[in-house]
């Protein structure tokens, strides 16, 4: 799992993981107008020789009322469905960054639901939560293991990022209010202009907030996000990273056990284990 999507941190209960979208795509071919209020501010500012500390913050109502139609949709479905290809960076033994693929089949329902299948350059993982326990199974090696859990999965996204360090790619379109999460520290909104993801009509905005450049791609027909790319500017690890989203499916019946595991396997059950600390780490 990555560190969430957007967000960065724990300051409080309110506080999720950290992140959105990551990292920049290569070249943007704009058309004319596309960013037409942000042509007209750079058009407009006078020339000067002296250094500026910082680029003026721009605040593009419409790239805001789109990321708002977004979050509402998934907040307000009782049900949702998706897929997620991920480029997820990994720092190598021999100092370089190596981007390794993950997918991931998700299923939501309602505060207190959540079913994820995680696979590919990764280990293969299936977690389920139902309110009350956390239950994390490995298929390769046909073990797992269970802890109490929160009670809706605001919390135990939160827990899980403040006890381990980790949470999904997309944790922040996971939560009651992903509108509140995405803009807190905003401190730029753009409406870049229309785009097509994998044959979807997109709006495609970007936005900056506290030590991250993020941007988003909106189906512009069912306000869901197709692609997010982010860049982070004040750390080292995993300095960006791209969700692509997929097959969404929103208020169609899910059945309870989804979010039960089921040891059909007869797997083996261990301990989960606390990630071990760096100075711990370093003694070892």
């Amino acid at each position: 799992m990555g560190n969430g999507l957007i967000r960065k941190a724990t300051k409080g209960a309110g506080m999720l993981s950290r992140r959105i979208f990551v990292s920049a795509l290569s070249v943007l071919v704009l058309t004319v107008g596309a960013m037409s209020a942000w042509a007209q501010s750079v058009a407009q500012a006078p020339m000067s020789n002296t250094p500026q500390t910082a680029a003026p913050s721009i605040i593009d109502q419409r790239a805001l009322d789109e990321l708002k139609l977004m979050s509402d949709t998934i907040a307000q479905a009782k049900s949702s469905k998706f897929q997620t290809l991920s480029m997820i960076p990994i720092k190598s033994p021999a100092g370089l960054w190596i981007n390794l693929y993950g997918t991931s089949q998700v299923v939501m329902q309602g505060p207190d639901k959540l079913f994820v299948s995680a696979g590919g350059d990764f280990a293969t993982n299936d977690f389920y939560f139902d309110g009350k326990t956390v239950t994390s199974f490995a298929p390769d090696k046909n073990i797992y293991a269970v802890r109490p859990a929160p009670v809706n999965i605001d919390a135990m996204i939160e827990e899980a990022y403040r006890e381990e360090g980790k949470s999904f790619p997309f944790a922040d379109i996971l939560v009651s209010e992903p509108y509140s999460v995405l803009v807190e520290g905003l401190t730029t909104a753009l409406y870049v202009g229309r785009s097509t993801i994998g044959g979807i009509p997109t709006n495609h905005l970007a936005f900056s907030n506290d030590g991250v450049e993020w941007q988003v791609w909106v189906g512009v027909d069912d306000h869901l996000p197709r692609l997010v790319v982010a860049t982070y500017l004040d750390e080292t690890s995993e300095p960006s990273y791209s969700v692509e989203f997929k097959e969404w499916k929103l208020n169609e019946p899910v059945s309870e056990d989804t979010f039960v595991f089921q040891n059909a396997s007869n797997a083996a059950k261990v301990e989960f284990r606390k990630p071990k600390s760096q100075n711990e780490g370093a003694q070892s």
